[in-house]
């Protein structure tokens, strides 16, 4: 019988391999493992931390809402039309306008300063029984808490019906209905202001206006009075014109009168060196001397210059004195008209459902709120689930 050797296999050339199934098995594992995780920190987690924060923690939040419209009763701004507003079925006025502006207002920082300067508004929302997450940190700057702030008020305006809606959330009903109380007086001083400012502009110009007009009539008024002491007469045009024309015109009639008296002297065929004749001769002499002289004062003044002048004169001045009067008088009573604007307030808001007193808390909705955090859990998790499965088969 022959023995055949064993040969002996070196250390090293012992060479161990995993079977496969194991291999297969220990992958399957990792996977389970991850997506077991993935699961509890994608869904399991949320879903519990959701639960015990609506459930336990989140603080009641309180809604006050209240609803305006603002109204021009101005007839400019009455009779004013907009032939596209009316085909979109909007109003037809500029109240569209200041509705925008005041819902506007409302989530503004100007809002925010005039809330803190009255009812200190941080302090309402940073008080230590609202929950940490809900809750807003004094410390913070303002600009945050505009940021807050724009997310715990909202303001819309529905052009179609004319009608404002404001809704304020507070984690007290006092604070809610507080805060919705002064917004409504915050607006109704917006409105108040900017119709003020227009009126008391209308105003400010018609005063400038009255101050530029009663200079004018003083510098004339001035003038005129410096023109009659130059000239020593106070109206040419009735106390030397007129006085003057009269004389002219009684002279001519006397001198005619005496012409014709002497005439029929003449024609009786009496002497020229008669008594009469030599009378009327006299009178008639004396009587065109003196037309003579009363026309020369009519042509010229007491300097010796043109009477003319002198009336030109005083006429430009006179109507510049109408003319400044008449500017007074209308100046006048464009302020008193727009005074009388200024004491009609036009423009004003009209809130028809007033801030009340919240009996329930409307924030949050627990059971909506955990329902959303557990849908959107899910989908987290099932998209992370999708792309890791699409990973490995790949």
């Amino acid at each position: 019988m022959t023995v055949i050797p064993i040969r002996q296999i070196p250390q090293t050339e012992v060479a161990y391999e995993r079977p496969p199934i194991l291999l297969r098995a220990s992958a399957g594992t990792k996977r389970g493992y991850g997506a077991y995780l993935w699961f509890v920190f994608s869904f399991v987690l949320p879903v519990t931390i959701a639960t015990l924060y609506y459930g336990f923690i989140a603080s009641n939040q309180y809604v006050a809402e209240f609803r305006f419209a603002v109204k021009d009763t101005s007839s400019a701004s009455g009779a004013a039309a907009s032939g596209l507003s009316v085909l979109l079925g909007m109003p037809a006025t500029s109240d569209t306008a200041d509705n925008y502006l005041v819902t506007s207002f409302l989530t503004s920082r100007q809002a925010v300063d005039e809330l803190e300067s009255k009812i200190n508004v941080k302090e309402l929302y940073s008080r230590p029984k609202i929950d940490w997450w809900a809750r807003f940190d004094s410390s913070l700057p303002i600009e945050r808490f505009v940021s807050y702030w724009q997310y715990m008020v909202s303001a819309n305006y529905d052009p179609v019906t004319g009608i404002a809606v404001a809704t304020v959330r507070a984690f007290s009903p006092q604070d809610a209905q507080l805060i919705a109380d002064t917004l409504v007086q915050l607006s109704e001083n917006l409105i108040n202001q900017i119709a003020n400012r227009a009126q008391i502009d209308a105003v400010r110009f018609a005063e400038t206006e009255v101050r530029k007009a009663q200079d004018r009539l003083k510098n004339v008024r001035a003038q005129l009075t410096k023109f009659r002491s130059e000239q020593g007469i106070i109206d040419p045009t009735t106390s030397v014109v007129a006085s003057n024309s009269a004389l002219v015109q009684s002279l001519h009639a006397t001198l005619a009168q005496l012409e014709t008296s002497l005439t029929t002297l003449t024609s009786q065929n009496l002497s020229p060196n008669a008594p009469a004749v030599r009378v009327l001769k006299s009178q008639i002499a004396a009587t065109k001397a003196q037309l003579v002289s009363v026309e020369s004062d009519v042509s010229k003044d007491r300097a010796g210059g043109g009477l003319s002048t002198v009336v030109a004169k005083y006429e430009q001045l006179d109507l510049e004195r109408q003319f400044a009067q008449a500017m007074v008088t209308s100046t006048m009573q464009a302020l008193d008209q727009a005074r009388a604007n200024a004491a009609a307030q036009h423009l004003f808001i009209t809130p028809f459902v007033r801030p009340a007193l919240p009996q329930s808390s409307t924030y949050p909705n627990r059971p909506v709120s955990v329902l959303l955090v557990t849908f959107y859990s899910f989908l987290t998790w099932l998209i992370g689930f999708l792309v890791a499965r699409s990973v490995s088969e790949n």
